[in-house]
């Protein structure tokens, strides 16, 4: 799961590098395609993208203040402003770390279930001001680590421990 996770994060580098913010990243929007026999990811659908620099065709459209932008389960706390203004890279960098931290747990750190049963409000304050348990935390407190596990090829406790320190850090 990280060696693939790896070309997901190269490819948002590289359109980071060339002036794009996806702002969109979620599972969906990653595919695993085989070449040659070998799995390889490749990040879709910029659809909602923002260029950083000057525009990148006639048609290019921009986004009005108060519009909200992205999947919420994996949005940035600053898009969930709604003066989303200052949205740069780390939005991106942020959905990359609720990316790794579903790959490692099962499930990002709010669910869909979690943020749309609260109003409107309290959704996007949740985003911005909730810290989310470490994903080894997560892990370790879900009635699911026994699945979770066996699909990862490992013992529930080993699971738990290869998350904790390191992949907790990064993911956080």
């Amino acid at each position: 799961r990280l060696e693939l996770f790896i070309p997901v994060c190269q490819a948002v580098q590289h359109a980071h590098q060339k002036g794009i913010i996806h702002r969109d990243l979620k599972p969906s929007n990653v595919i695993v395609a085989l070449y040659d026999g070998k799995p390889v990811p490749k990040v879709i659908d910029f659809g909602v993208a923002k260029a950083t620099g000057a525009k990148l065709t006639e048609r290019t459209m921009f986004t009005e203040v108060g519009q909200m932008v992205g999947t919420l389960e994996y949005m940035a706390p600053e898009q969930a402003e709604l003066n989303n203004l200052d949205i740069d890279t780390r939005a991106d960098i942020y959905s990359l770390g609720v990316l790794l931290y579903e790959l490692l747990t099962g499930a990002p750190p709010f669910s869909s279930r979690e943020l749309r049963s609260a109003a409107f409000d309290e959704m996007l304050r949740i985003i911005r001001e909730v810290e989310p348990p470490k994903p080894s935390t997560k892990l370790s407190s879900s009635d699911e680590l026994p699945a979770i596990a066996a699909k990862r090829k490992l013992e529930p406790q080993r699971l738990t421990r290869l998350v904790a320190g390191e992949l907790d850090w990064i993911v956080m």
